[in-house]
Order: structure tokens, then sequence, then C-alpha cells
């Protein structure tokens, strides 16, 4: 095995993260607690161990934050990380971000711990509400969720395991099922699903670094390391999904650029600046182009279309623009298809390493 990998319960994990504090490893750890409903998550600072007990896991690798929210962005504006040892659990675009903000020393990587999902994506908030209330679904009797390519499954208190087909009700971001990252070398430990079936509340875990291979010594978790053939079923799925991804993501990214008419998609732009509040390598106090917009001194559509320009070279495809967007616009696809000219044309992937400078001041 390249890594370790482990097999955790949700008691597990809670004293992993209590490990981290008790040990003064980290100051604080970035939870999150219910803002309305199991699945519209607010970040939380927490200090007290006690507190790791309502840490919503399920939650986040199923839903991710309510709305404009995700990890990334609450430490960028917090500036928690600046002064503080912070733990972070968060998705592999949360950690691409942290990249690009401590370029910009608007986080500090040296005093994050990284707790990075390894997962086949989320499902907006925004599409649960109508489906559990047409499916009858309390969502107050859920216990814990699992999210695979095709499904979503919920574990109820009461009662059996409740399967919601994905479809145009229900689905996985667009973002995500193009994304070709799931994963992030700089994060201490990966956590997921893959391999797990619907009757196990299990996850596996995966030691990357060696300060996370010294918590595993620690904790005397030798004996839950995976054999090799769970590892190599768990590889077989990861990379499964990741084929799956790129066949996607060729095919929609050809159909979009093949389209010579799709800047005019973009004239439905409402200028309500939901893409800049969502976006967590956005980080001026003020945004000078929603302010224009307010101002009438600049269309919509030119607030759109700076911003491809603007913040195109350090897009980490979060997709938390697009899935936030009013009107849907098809944000996603413009932004993947600059990365991936990047790449090609100029080889710079954002959010990749902290050496590689950033684009737009890589100028000879």
């Amino acid at each position: 095995m390249e890594f370790q990998r482990y097999t955790i319960n949700k008691s597990d994990f809670q004293q992993l993260l209590k490990h981290l504090l008790k040990e003064k490893i980290v100051d604080k750890i970035l939870s999150g607690e219910k803002k309305r409903n199991r699945f519209a998550i607010i970040p939380k600072y927490v200090t007290n161990p006690a507190e790791i007990d309502e840490f919503p896991l399920s939650q986040l690798l199923v839903y991710g934050y309510s709305r404009t929210d995700s990890a990334s962005n609450s430490l960028l504006h917090t500036k928690e990380s600046l002064n503080t040892k912070i733990g972070v659990i968060g998705r592999a675009c949360d950690v691409r971000a942290l990249i690009e903000l401590d370029k910009k020393m608007q986080v500090n990587l040296e005093n994050l711990f990284i707790i990075s999902f390894h997962d086949v994506g989320y499902i907006p908030n925004k599409y649960l509400t109508k489906n559990f209330k047409k499916n009858n679904i309390d969502e107050s009797n859920i216990a814990h969720e699992w999210l695979t390519p095709t499904e979503l499954i919920l574990k109820m208190k009461k009662g059996k395991n409740i399967k919601i087909p994905l479809g145009p009700d229900v689905k996985i971001t667009d973002n995500c099922t193009r994304c070709i990252q799931k994963s992030h070398p700089l994060a201490d430990f990966l956590i997921g699903t893959y391999t797990i079936f619907e009757k196990s509340e299990d996850y596996i875990l995966t030691a990357q670094s060696s300060r996370a291979k010294n918590i595993i010594e620690k904790l005397k978790w030798q004996d839950k390391i995976i054999d090799e053939k769970l590892n190599a079923q768990y590889e077989k799925e990861a990379e499964d999904i990741i084929l799956n991804c790129t066949a996607t993501r060729e095919k929609e990214l050809s159909e979009f650029l093949a389209n010579e008419d799709r800047f005019n998609l973009f004239i439905k732009c409402t200028g309500c600046g939901m893409c800049v509040k969502s976006c967590p390598v956005c980080f001026c106090t003020v945004c000078n182009l929603t302010e224009q917009v307010r101002a009438k001194t600049m269309d919509k559509v030119s607030f759109v279309m700076t911003r491809f320009t603007h913040v195109g070279d350090t897009c980490v495809e979060c997709g938390r623009c697009q899935s936030n967007c009013p009107v849907n616009l098809p944000l996603t696809l413009v932004f993947q298809s600059l990365r991936d000219k990047f790449k090609k044309e100029r080889g710079y992937e954002s959010g990749v390493n902290k050496s590689q400078k950033v684009l737009h001041l890589d100028v000879k």
C-alpha cells in the first residue's frame, strides 16, 4: 500500500478530533452546526473537546456546508488560521483553495491540520427541501447518510433505510461530476466511504503525513488497518469514480466549447453577487465589481465576464459559484475550461502546490 488505510467509526473520528485538541496539535476545530435543518450546516469553531460529539460528519460528506459557506471560505473570512492552529475538515477543493489563499497571505498553511474528504461530491441543499417534502421524509428522523455515484441513502432512526436515486430532482452538483481531483496529497488524513456498504456506518481513513501516522500510533489504531483485498477494492472504486468524472468532463466541456452561442447564456446574469460570496479565493473586503453593478456603472454581462478574467487562473473548481447561482449559469464550465487551458499552455494548476507562482504574477 502506498498509504496505510484504516476502518474507523464516528466515535473514532470524534476521538481523533479530541486528540488534536487535547494534545495541543490545534487550538480549534472548524466544525459545524445545524442552522435550519439537517442539511443546512454553518461553520462553527470548537475549542471544547466535549463539543466534538456534535460534529456533523455524514452531513458534511453528503451535503457540504449551507449555501455560500465552505471550510476554505470560513477560514478566509475569519482569518482564524493566521495566528491560531486550526483543525479543518473539508473537500479536496478546499485544500486547493487554502494553498491559493496561503500564497496571498490570507491563511497560514503551517497552522492547519487538514482532514480532506475522499468523496464522490456533494448534493446542494437546494434540491433536498422539496424532495424530502415530496417523499414525506422527516429529516429529524435521519441518523446517518451515504452518497454513492447513483443514490442517496438515508438511515432512519426508526424504520428501514430510504434510497433516493440520483436524477434531475436530487443530484450531485454538476461540478463534482466533472471533478478529476477527488483527493489532495497535502491533506494529513483522507476520510471517505469508498467500499463501505450501506449497513455499515464506518469510514475509511487514510494517513498521508508523518504527523498523521504519529497520531495513529498514539491512538493505537494499528489493529484497524484494512487488508490488501479491501485496499484493492478501495483503489478500484476511487479509480472508477475518476474515470467516470473524466469522461463526463471531456464530453460536457467539449459540448460547451462547441456551442458558438455559449456566451449568450450569461445574459441571464442578475448581478446578485452570490458567486462572489461563495468563492473561496475572492478575498477583497469589498467587491468593486458588485459595487459597480449596484451603481449601474457596469452591466451584468460585463460583470460575469470580468469575473472570469479576474479569478480564472486561481479557480480551484469548488463549483460553489454555480451551485449558488439563482439562474444556474454554467459558470463552472467556463472556469474548468480555463483551468484546463492554463494547465496545457502554461503548465499551471491552481491549488496544487505552494511553490508554483500565481499565474497572473508569473509574467516574463
